[in-house]
């Protein structure tokens, strides 16, 4: 969707307009309950809709209402065949004639090929690919964007992101965890598929108030990369540990991250331990932080703890069966691309609930499942306008600005 080349509002006389006619509380009200796209397209009527929808009160109100009626967005990060692309689609789910949008990425022309960190309240942050320092804060809707600082950057580094929102402090926060090899580490690590053991780190942190990196020293975890980025629930990211088999505490633990005090703890895992030894994700359904175990060939035991940090209120909810979706299309077989690229890791990936009650499901190389836990039913899900490939990011539509009030 690029709004770029759109004509200015019509010049009109505001006595014509009904909703310039209505007090201020009421048009906003009925502005708050409109899907993001209309808002947006409404800039462009006339002046008053304009002023009107760049009032902050309107900006919390919006997001208000989207969160009452669970507005979700789809965004498609594609990067085949050339340059990275986003697309969007406003998940109806009584609609059926939904189309796939593409957004004008206005960083595009000097970062062509980029990675979602993460979505918070609207806002999406990016890094250059290719280069870990250059990151972005974009709002896909509104089309305001803001470069980030460049941190600290040392030649050979591994680096992990996570990108949140703390509700009490209000704060949006960019998390890279950097961990600095030797020569012989680095060798090391690359051997042994990105291990970090031994590895030292550095914890920098960006605060978009600010508009300053900072630095509270090293983390005692290694982190998944794989984990990256991080699960934001309750003011809190989550990444998965790495495997240690050979320490006083062997398995993989839940490590997360304090947006209001910068400061790490541990999880405790479901009491089945599968958590430990089995490829694992994290993710957040219905608002709850929730880990999805691999039991092979596709299958995923999904757990959720209703109470947050509380060790006994993990529950398994369901069982999602093995499913074989098509994953990779004709377009890649014969376009030489790697299967590994779209096949590495984790298959099958958990990215929420939907009104309906089903999972939505994403299987990598480009398919959306809907999976319904009471029949066990699996439906591939296409829409006109879909990308070849892509990873799903599951966003909300707002008016934030990427710069807080």
């Amino acid at each position: 969707m690029d709004f770029k080349n759109r004509k200015c509002y019509k010049e009109e006389d505001e006595t014509t307009n009904s909703l310039s006619c209505l007090p201020n509380e009421i048009a906003l009200d009925i502005l708050s309950r409109l899907p993001i796209k209309s808002v947006i397209q409404s800039r462009f009527a006339c002046r008053s809709w304009n002023l009107l929808s760049c009032d902050p009160l309107l900006v919390h109100m919006h997001m208000s209402m989207t969160m009452i009626y669970q507005r979700v967005c789809l965004i498609f990060h594609s990067k085949y065949p050339l340059r990275n692309q986003l697309h969007f689609l406003e998940f109806l789910d009584d609609d059926d004639n939904q189309i796939v949008r593409k957004f004008d990425t206005p960083f595009s022309d000097f970062t062509p090929e980029f990675s979602v960190i993460g979505s918070v309240n609207g806002l999406l942050c990016l890094i250059d690919s290719s280069l870990a320092d250059s990151v972005y804060i974009y709002n896909p809707f509104t089309r305001d964007y803001k470069v980030i600082p460049k941190s600290i950057k040392i030649q050979d580094q591994i680096v992990m992101f996570g990108f949140g929102f703390h509700p009490i402090t209000k704060e949006y926060k960019v998390i890279k965890i950097v961990y600095y090899p030797n020569a012989n580490n680095l060798k090391i690590a690359r051997k042994c598929n990105g291990l970090m053991t031994s590895l030292r780190s550095d914890v920098q942190i960006y605060n978009l108030g600010t508009n300053e990196w900072s630095s509270i020293g090293e983390t005692p975890y290694r982190l998944e990369k794989r984990s990256s980025p991080g699960v934001l629930v309750s003011g809190r990211l989550h990444w998965m540990s790495q495997l240690a088999k050979y320490t006083s505490r062997p398995g993989r633990i839940i490590v997360s991250f304090d947006l209001s005090n910068d400061s790490f703890r541990e999880i405790p895992n479901p009491d089945s331990g599968a958590l430990k030894w089995t490829s694992s994700h994290l993710a957040v359904l219905g608002g709850f932080l929730s880990a999805a175990t691999h039991l092979g060939n596709g299958a995923l035991d999904i757990w959720v703890m209703k109470e947050y940090g509380v060790p006994e209120s993990w529950v398994k909810m369901f069982t999602l069966g093995a499913y074989s979706p098509r994953i990779i299309g004709p377009e890649l077989q014969n376009g030489g691309v790697s299967l590994h690229n779209f096949l590495g890791g984790n298959s099958v990936r958990i990215l929420c609930v939907m009104k309906t009650g089903e999972i939505l499901v994403e299987y990598k190389g480009g398919t959306l499942v809907c999976y319904n836990p009471d029949t066990g039913e699996f439906k591939n899900l296409t829409f006109q306008g879909m990308p070849s490939n892509f990873q799903t990011i599951v966003h909300v539509g707002s008016l934030n600005p990427v710069v807080p009030f």
